[in-house]
């Protein structure tokens, strides 16, 4: 089976790119699925991934699956400037905040 290239870069399209392993210090590595690590996959590379990781992200995930995380989990998941600095970026303006987690926020002392 052929491999394909994320364009631009000399990521594999199919697999989570190994500079993202200091993303994921409790995981073992290979283990991670795309899919069943999806939610931890998209919070750790939106909150301290590097550009081209980031391209990767988009690339695999697509925006629309990246947008619909940030509106469902951004809040409670992301730091309040990586929060904002999404939904600014992916044009969020409604996203599910629980009381319980604004309650969190509020209090938060960075």
């Amino acid at each position: 089976m052929d491999e394909q290239i994320v364009r631009g870069t000399s990521i594999p399209a199919q697999k989570l790119p190994a500079e993202t392993a200091w993303l994921f210090p409790e995981y073992s590595f290979d283990t991670i699925g795309l899919e069943s690590h999806l939610s931890v996959i998209i919070e750790r590379i939106l909150e301290r991934g590097t550009w081209e990781q980031t391209r990767w992200l988009f690339s695999y995930y697509g925006e629309k699956q990246v947008a619909d995380w940030v509106r469902r989990r951004g809040f409670r998941l992301l730091s309040k400037r990586s929060f904002a600095l999404w939904r600014l970026t992916l044009g969020i303006t409604n996203y599910v905040a629980p009381d319980w987690a604004i309650q969190a926020k509020s209090i938060e002392a960075w």
